[in-house]
């Protein structure tokens, strides 16, 4: 006999849903990873000039981020709006607004122009969270800063405060 309590009855539906979701997953071609994946990570300064053909998420350091910032490369901090205006990389865009902010990246340079997102040190997810985002809305070339602020700051690199 079938127990009807409501608590297992929820508990069974919960159940079949998960599985089901998980078998739909499996059969998906473009299925979602059950765990992250790490970022590629840019090896070389050649592999971050060349033009991507497919939208792609990479990660860089602080030398290849520099050198990205002297070729006008834009960059765009993913913190909180208070604290880019305490002090951000020099001529780096706030995310305070998402559709504002591709709406102005797309108009500036296109979706396919190569980008950085950082966040403060290498802990903070935020700029890899906002690079999907920014993925999801058609931009393809797009790099994290791991490090970010903290370590671009203590480099003595170019900043700016608002």
């Amino acid at each position: 006999m079938i127990a009807r309590s409501p608590v297992l009855q929820a508990f069974a539906i919960v159940l079949i849903s998960v599985v089901i979701g998980i078998g739909v997953n499996v059969i998906r071609t473009d299925s979602i990873p059950i765990l992250a994946r790490e970022l590629e990570t840019v090896e070389s300064l050649d592999q971050v000039a060349n033009t991507v053909t497919t939208p792609q998420i990479r990660s860089i350091d602080l030398e290849q981020a520099k050198f990205l910032f002297d070729k006008g490369i834009v960059f765009v901090d993913a913190r909180e709006v208070e604290e880019f205006d305490k002090g951000h990389i020099r001529g780096a865009y706030p995310y305070a607004n998402f559709m504002e902010l591709t709406f102005k990246l797309d108009s500036l340079q296109g979706k396919d122009a190569p980008l950085i997102t950082y966040c403060d040190g290498n802990e903070c997810g935020s700029s890899e969270d906002l690079a999907y985002d920014l993925q999801s809305a058609g931009f393809t070339n797009i790099f994290v800063l791991y490090g970010g602020w903290s370590e671009w700051l203590k480099a003595g690199y170019p900043v700016e405060k608002q």
